[in-house]
């Protein structure tokens, strides 16, 4: 073979020989080369057909069909991983929504005019989820779910943020609110309240706004989102009682308030005796006047002849002002007493009318004088404390009516404008336990609020601002309680009355509920020094309970026979169509002498008088039964409904047993007890049975 195509160079031109399909390469045509010879590489080649053989399978695939398989994969894969990525997000979205919602949720009582400090708390932590991310608001665009729960979380931070303005503002507001009221600032009043009103405004749109984006994903998530609600229905009160307050505040006329000074040593049903009452005149929304009064002032001009309440007959032959506080639901007292005022021509002949009455216990000026410290008032060189308030104030009226005073309670007169003006210097910190303080007195009834205004009104009766006596609801379930006292002719001897209220119920698997109630009083005023603390107790004791309750059993009280001092009919006096509608409905036993029954407000009532003298103990003890709706059962809520009468200080203890072979679900066992000195205006127990292990 020649150079040219010697093996080894034969084998590497075979090598770069290409085979095409159904042709191929002839080795013995390709051998015949002589020695010598010249070839081309083409010459190596034979194009002869030969008889098809079959073809090997390709042993890599096409580009075409790689790039496809390719991208099919990467879209499933990708897709997955995005799809999963995404589900996630919008699980964390979920999560942290239903987190913040629970908080918020737990929190919601939190959020009203007078819990501010712990409603901010409560929402400080709502929000800790990341921004959306671009990709993530591009994925909200193609996927509803998504979209739908990112807006719901979003509007619950824009719900979040407007709450918490308006805490802020809130806060700020009742920080002022000393200020604005004593100096008589009452452009800046209205324009706070104003701005108040819009925060709220913005919240319950925000709510709206979240109640309609959490619907498209409520069946996706197990999350409550009815948690707004009741925040919602607080909101829209707070909404309709400021713009009707507004209203009220920026109109340019006088608007008369009668505001009560309750003397807790004479107690009477509505928190003491009405020995002085102050007209304050709120005009364009700044206090204008305060001028106190002592009742007598407006008794002396009133000229009606009203039969009063027959327990009232005792120390009365005409019903006035100063016991008009008469009634335990406060509306109905209030309602009494400022048609006695207009009536009287201390007013009517100014045609002056008054928009609603504020009582105020002594109470009240007890726990201003210990923010404030002591006062001295300057005339008399005397001091007022907290301690020695009640008593002072008392020795300098007798002595004044002893001596034929013109203004027997000037005192008075001297100290409120003291008093006044150490309120508008109270340092910020004094300001806030003013705030708390307030709080308390509205809960424990020191302050009770009617307004003639039936918006105002509701507004406050909602709230338990009011003192209106509970109104129980259908088929009520449950058991109430309240204890009246009135001290018809007993001096100022409450101030040194201990008395103890202790009720026993029990509950019986046929529905029955058995009472025994017991109420003692001991009458500590023997080493008093003033002769008006030492005088025998007269009391008038109530006992309100449920409508339909039965008397068992009664020991205690005395009996009294009124008899009217003149007779009324031919004497031309009228009777109250509130009292001739309660007293339609006395009800007398003949075998307790000493007690009697009517019906008032809703309520079964059982009357006696008690009669303790100086350094004794007088006690009554009540057995009466009710009959619920339908006997208990198990997982079933009893309500026990407590309302205490303002300005009385007692201990309550009060125990209430399960029917047997059940337990409260409170304290797993079968007796619930309650126990207080200082309890709130309106105690409500709701226990709930379980059988019993």
């Amino acid at each position: 073979m020649s150079k040219f195509f010697s093996k080894e160079r034969f084998r590497q031109v075979v090598d770069v020989i290409r085979v095409r399909p159904k042709e191929e390469v002839s080795l013995k045509e390709i051998y015949t080369f002589k020695k010598g010879a010249k070839a081309k590489a083409a010459e190596l080649i034979s194009t002869k057909p030969k008889s098809p053989t079959p073809s090997l399978p390709s042993q890599r695939p096409s580009l075409k069909r790689s790039i496809i398989f390719a991208l099919v994969l990467f879209c499933v894969f990708g897709g997955v991983l995005i799809f999963l990525n995404l589900r996630s997000f919008n699980n964390r979205v979920l999560n942290s929504l239903e987190e913040n919602l629970n908080r918020f949720s737990a929190q919601s009582s939190t959020l009203q005019i007078f819990n501010l400090n712990a409603g901010r708390q409560s929402l400080l932590g709502s929000q800790n989820f990341s921004p959306v991310s671009p990709f993530q608001k591009f994925a909200t665009e193609i996927w509803p779910l998504l979209k739908s729960s990112v807006g719901t979380y979003q509007s619950f931070n824009e719900l979040a943020n407007q709450i918490t303005l308006l805490l802020n503002n809130s806060t700020s507001f009742i920080n002022n609110f000393p200020d604005l009221i004593l100096s008589r600032q009452g452009e800046a009043l209205i324009s706070q309240l104003e701005a108040l009103k819009k925060n709220i405004d913005l919240v319950i749109e925000k709510s709206s706004k979240l109640a309609l984006n959490a619907a498209k994903i409520k069946e996706f998530s197990p999350t409550n989102f009815d948690f707004y609600l009741p925040l919602q229905t607080d909101l829209s009160r707070y909404q309709k009682f400021l713009g009707s307050f507004l209203n009220w505040l920026k109109a340019k006329v006088d608007h008369h308030l009668f505001v009560m000074i309750l003397n807790p040593s004479e107690i009477r049903p509505g928190g003491g005796f009405l020995g002085s009452y102050a007209d304050v005149v709120v005009s364009s929304g700044s206090v204008k006047s305060v001028n106190l009064h002592d009742i007598n002032d407006l008794d002396r001009e009133f000229k009606s002849k009203i039969i009063p309440p027959e327990p009232l007959e005792v120390i009365a032959t005409r019903w006035r002002a100063a016991d008009s506080n008469w009634f335990f639901d406060f509306p109905t007292s209030a309602g009494k007493l400022l048609q006695m005022a207009e009536t009287s021509n201390l007013y009517s002949q100014e045609k002056i009318v008054f928009d609603g009455a504020l009582a105020v216990t002594g109470q009240v000026i007890q726990d201003l004088l210990k923010l404030t410290g002591p006062l001295e008032i300057p005339k008399t060189k005397k001091t007022i404390t907290a301690d020695n308030f009640l008593f002072e104030i008392q020795k300098e009226v007798q002595f004044g009516q002893a001596s034929s005073a013109s203004y027997p309670k000037k005192i008075l007169q001297d100290l409120t404008p003291l008093l006044v003006d150490k309120l508008v210097s109270l340092t910020p910190s004094q300001k806030q336990k003013l705030f708390e303080l307030v709080k308390k007195w509205f809960s424990g009834k020191d302050i009770m609020i009617s307004f003639k205004d039936a918006e105002l009104q509701n507004f406050f009766g909602g709230l338990n601002l009011s003192g209106q006596v509970y109104e129980l609801p259908r088929n009520f379930a449950g058991d109430y309680l309240a204890v009246v006292n009135a001290n018809l002719g007993g001096g100022k001897t409450d101030l040194f009355i201990k008395q103890q209220v202790s009720l026993s119920s029990q509950i019986n698997a046929d529905g029955i509920v058995s009472d025994h109630l017991t109420i003692s009083r001991k009458h500590e005023g023997d080493h008093a020094k003033d002769w008006w603390y030492k005088v025998p107790n007269q009391n008038y004791l109530q006992v309100f309970t449920p409508l339909g309750s039965s008397l068992d059993n009664f020991t205690g009280g005395v009996q009294k026979k009124i008899k009217p001092s003149i007779n009324y009919k031919n004497s031309g006096y009228v009777a109250d169509p509130t009292v001739l509608q309660i007293e339609s409905t006395f009800k007398d036993f003949l075998n307790y002498p000493t007690l009697r029954s009517f019906e008032a407000f809703g309520k079964n009532v059982f009357a006696t008088w008690t009669k303790t003298e100086p350094g004794q103990k007088t006690e009554i003890a009540l057995d009466y039964t009710e009959r619920l709706p339908v006997p208990l059962a198990e997982n079933q809520t009893y309500q026990f409904v407590f309302e205490k009468q303002a300005g009385v200080v007692s201990d309550y203890h009060f125990e209430i047993g399960a029917p047997v072979g059940f337990v409260w679900q409170e304290n797993n066992l079968p007796i619930f007890e309650y126990q207080s000195s200082d309890p709130p205006g309106r105690l409500i127990l709701n226990l709930t049975l379980k059988k019993a292990s």
